[in-house]
């Protein structure tokens, strides 16, 4: 996956299109990401039947940031600050791959 947690992207599909937000969780297994604050998905939470949880579960309707394809975004350049296509370039003193900007040609880490 070319998008990493904390990176800020916008969506360019879907109804949330044309929103940014920062990535919150990746799940590579099916190639899906949280971003924050998109497809937002409502969860109806039962009350806590025993005293012991009664602390850690609030009842009533929860709001929750559901997964999305990764497909469905595209990465926002931190120096140009436009929508980037990710490419790879190899560090020349260790080798280690490091992600580029297609636009600008900077370094994104």
């Amino acid at each position: 996956m070319k998008i990493k947690r904390g990176d800020t992207v916008e969506i360019i599909a879907g109804n949330d299109k044309g929103k940014r937000g920062e990535v919150i969780r990746l799940i590579p297994q099916t190639n899906r990401l949280v971003v924050q604050g998109a497809n937002v998905r409502k969860k109806h939470q039962k009350q806590a039947r025993t005293q012991a949880r009664q602390g850690q579960i609030q009842p009533g309707i929860i709001q929750l940031d559901g997964p999305m394809d990764a497909s469905n975004v595209l990465l926002v350049c931190p120096k140009c600050g436009e929508l980037a296509r990710i490419g790879y370039r190899r560090d020349a003193g260790e080798g280690r791959a490091q992600r580029v900007c297609r636009n600008c040609k900077n370094l994104i880490d």
